[in-house]
């Protein structure tokens, strides 16, 4: 279950940067995270170890969005681009399996929704 592992991070960093904002430490409502697919997270365990682990911290009561990003691939023969949507690492057009990756692997914080004064900032 890295999802913990992950998740701890996550809520640092989220900690973080609402340190920065002025003033600092608006009440959270919402953070968007991007998550690749082939970082092979399940988003349902990712949600609890959220809701775990913003317990008793300025956090506690926000949500988590995941925005999955899929993974996308370029053949080294051909040039065909597109996404792939199954675990098939061979070039969709020509078969080869001379492709290079280009999305897939991404994590990271996207944006916080914050309640300031009766408004919400994004």
């Amino acid at each position: 279950m890295h999802e913990f592992s992950i998740c701890q991070g996550l809520v640092k960093a989220i900690l973080s940067e609402l340190e920065k904002l002025n003033p600092p430490n608006p009440k959270l409502q919402k953070a968007s995270v991007v998550i690749g697919r082939l970082r092979q997270i399940i988003p349902e365990t990712l949600q609890f170890a959220y809701e775990i682990l913003t317990k008793e911290t300025a956090i506690a009561g926000s949500t988590i969005e995941i925005i999955s990003a899929p993974i996308l691939a370029k053949c080294l023969k051909c040039g065909w681009e597109s996404e792939i949507k199954e675990h098939n690492f061979r070039c969709h057009k020509c078969g080869s399996g001379e492709i290079e990756l280009s999305g897939g692997m991404e994590l990271y914080l996207n944006n916080l929704t914050v309640e300031k004064e009766s408004e919400i900032l994004r």
